[in-house]
């Protein structure tokens, strides 16, 4: 079906939605604003076809039993989705020819929502605790929001998002407007990618029956449920569908008239109707809902958003840019100018501004400016910015350089950063926590933990406003360079800004100690807490469980953390698991998952821990029968767990046992893990006979990541120079494979092991092989090269092409030349001792 024809099957589906529209839906039950304010956290909008978690199996039974009435049919004469559609739209439209529309939609039953799902508590009822309860039931629902966004984000990586709602549903989660606006944009984004017409048609009717369901409802539609239709109308230059479309939203939405200017404007620009343009630049909304500067407002955005600078420059000729009222509006019009080279657009307006008494907007929209300049350096950012203050005969403001300090932050320019909040303090401004936090943030990101001191030095200026976290984070970044004396500076200085310790903060220092084996200074770090009346916490009495080496130290510190009142976390459970494990205490290891204190909900968490415990302690039997146990229980297993049993295996165990492993592995960068450790193992166990099959079937999702396979080739690489007896014959397979079926060249890394391996086998042949590799991937030979093949060339007896070698070898170097010495000794093929006459004649009459 070509394109045209697509076209007017949208367009009657748009027509038949609108002229069958029921009358406007009677005042929403109030059981609809509580489905609307249910579950917030399963959150899809934006998602798209972004990467999802693993999802836990224990749902997959749940894919067979969705109500197959759900799903839109259409006829075998291929009939439009006109059809499919039943009255929802409330719109008065213009004379068009009626049809009937027939629909079925299946009834949704309501569930009631289980305490566990909904997040709900008993009120208290005693004073003395509502605070305490208010916090409960704070923490609740941000764990309970964590574990649905991860389940439902499983969920819809197994299963598809339109199968993950109707699980939800089955859930007893009842559809919501969130879940409305997630299928709304599924939808459209399907429509968007497919070159399907009828595929398309369907989509687009699935949209709209999803909107007229939400009229229904009595859900309020915004532009997070409007704009991706509006956006696709425009983008499929669909003039008349989007005007049907504008009445209806005008009506079911009428506070949003406003922004639907700004997609009128898009849609004018895309068909490019000039004059509809210029209309728009210089019309007042007839219904006198919208004042005269809003509507430019948007219509200004939309000229940014386009690409329109002559109709911008002459908007902006009537507008007055100090009645714009939203900040976002003006921050995307400098954006533009940066983006645009319009300096002297942007400088006019800003003396407007200026002159009105907005400094502070002015130095917040210089930096829009500058930031956008293309082509610039942040150096050159930073030149601009200073030299439009100057211009502009204005200071800036500490918000504007906060956010010239996120943004240098953002590009991982933290040195000039620091040079920017050095310079803030010089110049007598308060530096916020907020400001504070980006750099530790970005110090920790990039790794240059050299500029950990010159933070210090800034906290210790009076402008400083640092807070308990902004320490907890100095504390932290301190340990991850081994800075403990820079730790114990940072907990001195908190009493001057009349600060006090906690727990955090000291878990930080002990975390560390222990991570380097000190367990006396771990301790005595524990000693410290209590001295300073620091109360240990869960994360405390985890780090004490988790390196104990004798099981009545691991008794003694679960019974001091009961005394205290800590609640055991999942945290605890984990370390009480790898504590006895590592004693060799398998048994009471197992036994910390019969605890009936221990949730329900952590039991298959806590069994991941428990057969990486085992594994990683020798006890593999134990491990993976608990592991097989869990797999027919359809429970989900953490893949480093599954990684861990790869690891581990015995020497003697089966590839296939491994492979059937590492299929379990639904993550592509676990599966890369699990696949070249199975390689590695087959190597080093002498079973690579059936590596090159392995790494063939399996070339095209191999060929997805080449940063991952090319260092997990090194490994394998690596893996075969250190085995005895090298297997050079596979090396040189893998070389074929990583050129000719994943179009890789080889890494130097690669090269040199190869070449080590011949070293060990004394192959000359396949060196000399490995040699040209080298040439062929353009890499110039550096001395180790030279000295192992020499050391080839020794071992071979070729010492004519030995000496030829050993003369491009720079004699400079002392090392280099002892090492010469001594590998002629160990190379050179000793010769046969050769039998005198009188022992030959002794052998040849016996």
């Amino acid at each position: 079906m070509g394109l045209r024809k697509a076209k007017h099957k949208l367009s009657a589906i748009f027509r038949v939605a609108m002229r069958n529209a029921g009358k406007k839906p009677p005042e929403p039950a109030s059981t609809a604003e509580t489905v609307a304010g249910e579950y917030p956290e399963i959150d899809f909008i934006g998602q798209g076809t972004e990467s999802w978690s693993s999802f836990p199996d224990i749902l997959t039974p749940l894919k067979t039993f969705i109500d197959p009435s759900n799903t839109i049919q259409q006829d075998s004469e291929g009939t439009s989705l006109a059809g499919l559609v039943s009255s929802g739209f409330g719109v008065k439209t213009r004379d068009r020819t009626r049809r009937d529309v027939k629909v079925s939609s299946s009834k949704k039953k309501t569930l009631e929502l289980s305490a566990f799902l909904s997040g709900k508590l008993p009120p208290s009822t005693k004073k003395q605790h509502v605070a305490r309860g208010r916090l409960q039931f704070e923490t609740f629902k941000k764990n309970q929001s964590q574990l649905m966004k991860k389940l439902s984000k499983g969920c819809a990586r197994r299963l598809g998002q339109e199968t993950t709602f109707e699980v939800l549903f089955k859930m007893g989660k009842e559809a919501g407007e969130r879940e409305y606006n997630a299928r709304i944009q599924l939808c459209v984004g399907n429509a968007r990618r497919s070159n399907d017409a009828e595929y398309v048609l369907d989509q687009v009717g699935k949209a709209i029956e999803y909107l007229k369901e939400m009229r229904q409802g009595g859900f309020s539609i915004k532009e997070g449920t409007y704009g991706p239709f509006f956006r696709y109308l425009v983008d499929m230059e669909m003039v008349e569908e989007f005007q049907i479309f504008k009445d209806f939203i005008k009506e079911a939405s009428p506070e949003s008239v406003e922004k639907i200017v700004y997609y009128e404007m898009l849609l004018w620009i895309q068909v490019n109707d000039e004059e509809k343009i210029h209309e728009l630049c210089n019309s007042v909304d007839d219904s006198g809902r919208i004042s005269l500067s809003v509507l430019q407002e948007y219509h200004l955005v939309a000229l940014c958003e386009k690409d329109r600078k002559e109709d911008l420059q002459k908007l902006l000729e009537i507008v007055d840019i100090t009645k714009v009222s939203s900040p976002e509006v003006l921050k995307s019009i400098f954006e533009y100018f940066g983006n645009s080279l319009l300096e002297s657009v942007a400088l006019k307006l800003l003396w407007q501004l200026r002159d009105s008494g907005e400094v502070e907007t002015v130095s917040n929209l210089i930096l829009s400016y500058a930031s956008c300049i293309p082509n610039s350096t942040v150096e050159d950012a930073i030149l601009k910015f200073n030299k439009l203050h100057e211009e502009l005969d204005i200071v800036p403001s500490s918000s504007s350089y906060e956010k010239l300090v996120n943004h240098l932050c953002g590009s991982n320019e933290v040195a000039t950063a620091l040079d920017v909040v050095e310079n803030m303090c010089e110049s007598g401004l308060e530096i916020s926590a907020d400001i504070l936090h980006s750099l530790l943030d970005a110090i920790g990101q990039i790794l240059e933990f050299d500029l950990v001191q010159r933070i210090h030095s800034i906290m210790g200026n009076k402008r400083v406003k640092p807070n308990s976290e902004t320490f907890r984070r100095s504390i932290s970044l301190c340990i991850r360079i081994k800075d403990f004396e820079g730790a114990y500076n940072m907990l001195g200085n908190l009493k001057k800004f009349n600060l006090a310790p906690n727990s955090s903060m000291y878990n930080s220092i002990m975390a560390g100690y222990f991570r380097e084996k000190n367990v006396d200074k771990a301790l005595m770090v524990l000693k410290e807490m209590k001295e300073a009346e620091v109360k240990p916490d869960s994360v405390t009495f985890s780090y004490l469980i988790n390196y104990c080496d004798q099981e009545e130290t691991i008794a003694e510190y679960y019974k001091e953390m009961k005394q205290a009142g800590v609640q055991a976390s999942k945290h605890i459970y984990m370390s009480l698991i790898r504590a006895y494990a590592s004693c060799r205490q398998f048994e009471k290891a197992k036994q910390v998952l019969m605890d009936q204190e221990v949730p329900t909900k952590d039991h298959n968490e806590l069994k991941s821990v428990l057969i990486h415990a085992l594994a990683s302690n020798g006890n593999i039997p134990d491990a993976l029968s608990i592991y097989e146990e869990m797999k027919e229980a359809r429970c989900h297993v953490d893949p480093k767990t599954i990684i861990t049993l790869i690891d581990h295996a015995d020497s003697n165990e089966e590839l296939t046992t491994l492979a059937q492993l590492a299929h379990e592995l639904h993550d592509s960068k676990y599966w890369i893990d699990g696949l070249f450790k199975i390689v590695v193992f087959a190597v080093r166990n002498n079973k690579s006979s059936s590596i090159l099959d392995l790494l063939k079937e399996t070339k095209n999702d191999l060929s997805k990541d080449d940063i991952a396979v090319e260092y997990w080739l090194e490994e394998v690489f690596r893996s075969i120079a250190e085995t005895e007896p090298s297997d050079v014959k596979l090396g040189l397979d893998l070389l074929s494979f990583m050129k000719e079926e994943l179009g890789l060249c080889p890494s130097r890394k690669c090269l040199d092991f190869l070449l080590h391996a011949c070293v060990n086998a004394k192959d000359k042949q396949t060196a000399l092989v490995v040699w040209k590799e080298y040439q062929f991937a353009e890499l110039p030979y550096n001395v180790l090269n030279y000295l192992r093949m020499y050391q080839v060339l020794v071992a071979a007896g070729d010492s004519k092409s030995a000496k030829e070698i050993d003369s491009k070898i720079p004699n400079n170097d002392r090392d280099v030349r002892c090492i010469i010495k001594e590998s002629r000794v160990v190379f050179t093929p000793k010769p046969k001792q050769k039998k005198s006459k009188k022992k030959r004649l002794s052998c040849q009459a016996k």
